[in-house]
């Protein structure tokens, strides 16, 4: 196995490989070319790639944007993995985040990559991996590295191949949730049949995205925060990914609506067997039997399982609906894969001191 690192390459030519791979590979969204060709065109930014070959065959693709940042005392060369190290564009948060690997490498495969990464390139002082996997953070660390974890998040979904025909995913929630769904459709009901649909082209998806925007955005900032697509990249950068289709990503943008008012949207991802809530926008009211957004997500579930899909998923954060109507799937990790530099290692045992002293300063008197 041969690893080649790369600051020049051609975008087209990596498009096609990007996606050849992709066909060989059990990928996810935010690792589809969709994605990953879209943050490239609109972030404007040409990382390293990272090229993994067996023979003349390439088993593993990856982008590393390299950049200097000033950390307290520090000064620290750092590589994102698909990220730029920029709040605006990593305000995208992907999640799912690797390299792109054939599902016939050897699974020791990140382990190589990592550990060529450190051979032929000596200035890299720390690698940020924004929303991995756990089994992830093993391969980081069999290759010596240190784990600094920033944070943590559990994802959330529902599991719709563990539903057997005609079981509802809806047996699996609590009594009181079940009733609460009822209840919020009952009430929807009094204006008109509810019905879920989904964009039917390119032109009607973009009219929904600005609709949710709009309401998402008035949503967040009733509670004094900016919500979603506050920045002017991330409007431009979700036009292009809704209006740029590739391959097996799909992007479904669905309005709920009762009668003829709409109650609100969902902007959700599909690949492979998995579709995703990436976010939503609803009209909100004073009153507690009204929740469109529960209603949304079920009957998005319900439009899921009869498409085939095997998993309905949340994503990472810690919204309480999440865990309402999902389960458990996992664990993604915010971290920085250290190398044993002498002022890295000072960094992390001030950090552990102060975790000490403001340990001792909260703890009660004795």
């Amino acid at each position: 196995m041969k690893t080649e690192i790369s600051s020049s390459y051609d975008l087209t030519e990596l498009a096609a490989n990007w996606m050849e791979l992709e066909s060989r590979a059990d990928g996810n969204f935010f690792l589809s070319w969709r994605w990953i060709g879209t943050w490239l065109r609109t972030t404007g930014m040409r990382p390293l790639l990272v090229k993994a070959m067996d023979g003349d065959g390439v088993v593993a693709l990856g982008l590393l944007t390299p950049l200097r940042r000033r950390r307290h005392f520090l000064s620290v060369n750092q590589l994102y993995l698909h990220e730029t190290g920029i709040a605006d564009f990593d305000a995208l948060t992907i999640e799912y985040n690797s390299f792109l690997i054939a599902r016939t490498a050897h699974p020791d495969l990140v382990v190589e990559i990592l550990r060529s990464l450190q051979s032929t390139d000596p200035s890299w002082d720390e690698i940020i991996l924004g929303g991995v996997s756990c089994e992830l953070i093993s391969a980081v660390e069999l290759t010596g590295l240190h784990v600094e974890t920033d944070r943590r998040s559990q994802h959330f979904g529902v599991d719709l191949s563990a539903a057997a025909p005609p079981a509802q995913w809806e047996d699996a929630l609590s009594a009181n949730q079940r009733a609460q769904l009822r209840q919020s459709r009952a009430f929807a009901e009094r204006i008109g049949p509810l019905r879920l649909e989904r964009a039917a082209d390119t032109r009607q998806a973009l009219d929904f995205f600005e609709k949710m925007v709009s309401l998402h955005t008035t949503t967040w900032q009733r509670r004094n925060k900016p919500g979603a697509f506050a920045s002017q990249f991330s409007r431009s950068f979700h036009r292009e990914l809704i209006s740029t289709p590739a391959g097996e990503a799909q992007v479904a943008l669905l309005e709920l609506a009762a009668g003829s008012q709409v109650l609100g949207y969902l902007y959700n991802f599909q690949y492979g067997a998995r579709a995703y809530n990436y976010q939503s926008g609803f009209c909100y009211i004073d009153d507690n039997r009204h929740r469109p957004g529960l209603i949304a997500h079920a009957m998005a579930i319900d439009q899921a399982r009869s498409c085939g899909m095997q998993v309905y998923d949340f994503l990472a954060g810690d919204a309480a609906y999440k865990a309402r109507l999902g389960r458990p799937m996992g664990t993604m990790v915010w971290c920085r894969a250290q190398r044993d530099r002498p002022l890295l290692i000072a960094e992390r045992t001030a950090r552990k001191l102060y975790r000490v002293f403001r340990s001792f300063a909260a703890a009660p008197d004795r």
